[in-house]
């Protein structure tokens, strides 16, 4: 075996490739490279957080109500996510709760469209609070935005934008009502502060409770006033749900019976007409025959609601039916 030449100082010469000594180096070298790529990754300065995209999930439905997505129409149900470019739809008397990512809501109104253009959200280290990012539009209809305290106290933020037939509110967290229809625009500042921006005109600030700012068509643009209490309390109920008139949420335990039906193609066609009406129907086989139901009411009211109303369209079949309580 040849002479390996000593050379360097002593230190240099003890750990020469292949000796005991250099083994133990390499594995603490390897060891330590790993403990700082493991505390980078923890860290939550270490990288720029990028946005990515996020979804809203459906709280609560005041039937009939509808999601158009990829040119497909379907009911609104409890528990159902829209994502970008989805559309949500109120008929007349009814409602809907979304809730957001940050837990801030929104309400929609009666006979109103909403699209969602984007939505995406940004999150500071592994833990920390969020920013959602967002464009939405308010096509018709009747909209509320409102923060969620909890959002607020874990520090999340929003850059959240609100198309209007005529202008754009800006919003960065707070709670206000909106509309937009044929003939005006109008918004109503509950809490916080929101921007009302209009083309080559100047931005609109509404930052006191109660602020109001409305555009007609066809007229010429008032400055920002006050609304009254009677007027406060209109847009508020504009977006609540109403109890006892057909609500479904996620483990509610009441259902309506539309009809039992002898053949799976009966039941089918029944479900179906229910579903394009923008009732959440579903079938289900009991002993042969084949139940067609709406699941998750929140209350005897509700489901009772549902079922005198599905009764007074003569299009939808619904001759009999009758409520009931689901088992635990």
């Amino acid at each position: 075996m040849p002479a390996i030449a000593a050379s360097g100082t002593p230190f240099q010469r003890l750990v020469l490739p292949g000796t005991r000594l250099h083994r133990r180096m390499m594995l603490s070298t390897i060891a330590a490279l790993a403990l700082v790529t493991t505390l980078s990754s923890l860290s939550p300065v270490a990288h720029a957080a990028t946005p990515t995209e996020t979804e809203t999930v459906i709280e609560a439905v005041q039937v009939p109500a509808w999601v158009e997505r990829n040119g497909q129409r379907r009911p609104a149900q409890p528990g159902q996510r829209l994502r970008a470019n989805d559309k949500a739809v109120t008929a007349e008397g009814s409602r809907m709760l979304l809730r957001l990512s940050d837990r801030s809501v929104i309400k929609l109104g009666e006979k109103t469209e909403f699209l969602i253009e984007t939505l995406a959200e940004k999150q500071q280290g592994v833990a920390g609070p969020s920013e959602i990012t967002s464009v939405l539009r308010l096509i018709t209809g009747v909209f509320r935005y409102a923060t969620d305290y909890t959002s607020k106290a874990l520090g999340h933020t929003r850059n959240i934008n609100l198309k209007l037939a005529t202008a754009t509110v800006g919003i960065r967290g707070t709670d206000f009502w909106s509309m937009t229809d044929s003939n005006h625009d109008a918004v109503c500042l509950f809490e916080g502060r929101v921007v009302v921006e209009r083309d080559q005109r100047p931005d609109i600030e509404l930052g006191q409770p109660g602020a109001f700012w409305v555009t007609r068509t066809g007229q010429s643009e008032q400055p920002a006033g006050q609304a009254t209490p009677r007027e406060l309390m209109k847009f508020i109920a504009q977006a609540e749900l109403k109890a006892g008139t057909g609500v479904l949420l996620e483990g509610g335990r009441w259902r309506t019976v539309a009809g039992l039906h002898r053949s799976a193609g009966a039941g089918s066609t029944q479900r179906d007409r229910l579903q394009a009406a923008g009732y959440p129907a579903d079938m289900v086989e009991k002993q042969g025959r084949y139940e067609v139901r709406i699941n998750d009411l929140a209350t005897q009211a509700d489901a009772q609601s549902v079922l005198a109303r599905l009764q007074a369209d003569d299009t939808l079949g619904v001759a009999t039916g009758r409520v009931a309580l689901a088992a635990r």
